[in-house]
């Protein structure tokens, strides 16, 4: 087997004299000789045969070339550090980088408050996080990119494992002058002839999911108007019309108070209850290292107290 041509000690002196502006300031960065490492980097540059610095009384600088070379040696570099830190997953489980997939109709923040106690007690995980479709964190699980997802179950597929963690009521949303605004409590038949504003993100297509299928239960068919802008963006249209919207109670939150005195909320209620987003953590179990593990156990702890 051929030896590889570039050592990682070679990539990283490049990195660190690049940021240091000089050989002097990386050889004390990096706790070693100016001398040898102007011979390493001198020996590095014939072997490529080209100039990775222009050497100045100022220090150093970066040629064409040497942009280019450090470019891709940052993502090997890079790419060296999240292969060590993802294997180190498959020890004991108290070490390593975890991937988080986050589906958008999940309230934000609420995930890393529950963590936030996790962080502390275990120093040695550090998270990545990935905000994306359901549908694409499913496939990332699938491919094993991200560790575990947090999405509205069911979930389905092959190898999928689920864990429940916590419920969002549905409410709908109305101005506050509506006529059924008059009512804290609302059934599907009620809002019948209601038309009901859906948002183009991932979770207004869920809400417009539910919707058909609570309608079409109760023996309705919704009437429903995509808007080309976020759900949150809805609930500024309904504040200022007749139409109505559907959200998660947690997102209320988030909205601005001028739009939150214009709004009324009204509970939506048929044979099973109120209408709710279930979200749970997934993960393949064949594939789902200690260190994930780990973190899955604590978020289902972590469930109980939220």
């Amino acid at each position: 087997m051929r030896r590889p041509p570039l050592d990682l000690r070679e990539l990283l002196a490049v990195r660190v004299i690049a940021s240091e502006g000089s050989i002097h300031g990386a050889a004390r960065m990096l706790g070693g000789k100016q001398s040898a490492l102007s011979r390493s980097l001198r020996l590095l540059e014939e072997r490529l045969g080209v100039q990775l610095f222009r050497r100045t009384s100022s220090g150093t600088k970066l040629t064409p070339a040497g942009t280019t070379f450090l470019k891709e040696a940052e993502e090997l570099l890079d790419g060296t550090t999240r292969l060590y830190e993802h294997t180190r997953r498959w020890s004991v489980g108290k070490n390593g980088i975890i991937s988080v997939g986050i589906q958008g109709s999940v309230p934000p923040g609420r995930i890393s408050d529950m963590l936030k106690p996790y962080s502390l007690t275990e120093p040695g995980i550090s998270f990545v996080w990935q905000d994306a479709a359901r549908s694409d964190l499913l496939q990332a699980l699938k491919e094993g990119t991200i560790d575990l997802a947090v999405v509205t179950l069911p979930s389905t597929g092959i190898g999928m494992v689920t864990a429940p963690l916590w419920s969002n009521r549905i409410v709908a949303v109305t101005a506050a002058m509506h006529p059924i605004a008059q009512c804290g409590t609302r059934s599907w038949a009620d809002l019948q002839d209601a038309t009901f504003l859906i948002g183009k993100d991932d979770i207004g297509r869920e809400l417009g999911a539910l919707l058909d299928r609570k309608m079409r239960q109760a023996g309705y068919i919704p009437r429903m108007r995509p808007e080309a802008i976020r759900s949150l963006r809805v609930i500024a249209v309904v504040a200022s019309g007749e139409d109505i919207a559907l959200l998660p109670d947690a997102w209320l939150a988030f909205l601005p108070a001028s739009i939150r005195e214009r709004i009324a909320v009204v509970d939506v209620v048929d044979g099973d209850g109120f209408p709710h987003f279930a979200y749970g953590a997934a993960w393949r179990q064949e594939i789902c290292p200690p260190a994930a593990r780990r973190v899955i156990s604590f978020l289902e702890q972590q469930a109980v107290a939220f």
